[in-house]
């Protein structure tokens, strides 16, 4: 009977322990408002020897992460340029469009993010690309601050992206 009991006990809390480990590392970033906080909450995939650079074809929408959807909540208005996007909450994709890439917000912020669903889509805007100094190898989405705004930056490997953005008053 004490067998029985303490095999049923580890079965449990395997299968308590599994579904947490299955979503991998995750990485989160934050930045303050006058409205309280911004976040970004992301699955951070690491390069083992791949070219994120050449792993996403043109015209296709990358989910910027892995296991669940990649994730902004606002409780600000942000304007990208002349782009609005309303305070909320949003699933993040990255458009690549030939050399350019664009940072897509997107109604659908539950789930495994494997289908981009176009008519959900809030707001697209440019992202500048760059070079990172040095390979980066997991993923990493960061909100930082800038005076009136802040700026969305993702780096992967050699591929560096940002994305200015002001605060509404």
């Amino acid at each position: 009977m004490f067998r029985l009991k303490m095999t049923c006990l580890i079965c449990f809390l395997l299968l308590v322990a599994l579904p947490g480990s299955a979503q991998g590392d995750r990485g989160k970033s934050e930045l303050s408002t006058p409205k309280g906080p911004m976040t970004v909450e992301y699955g951070k995939p690491q390069l083992k020897g791949r070219d994120p650079l050449s792993m996403q074809q043109d015209g296709q929408y990358w989910r910027m992460g892995s296991n669940a959807m990649t994730t902004l909540k606002t409780p600000v208005e942000l304007t990208f340029g002349t782009t609005k996007v309303p305070a909320g909450n949003y699933g993040l994709w990255l458009l690549k469009n030939g050399k350019n890439y664009e940072l897509v917000f997107n109604q659908v912020t539950e789930g495994m993010g494997m289908a981009h669903e176009k008519a959900k889509d809030v707001a697209t805007v440019p992202m500048k690309q760059g070079s990172a100094s040095a390979p980066v190898e997991a993923l990493t989405l960061e909100l930082k601050g800038a005076p009136g705004g802040g700026v969305f930056s993702v780096a992967w490997g050699t591929l560096a992206l940002s994305a200015e953005f002001k605060l509404a008053k």
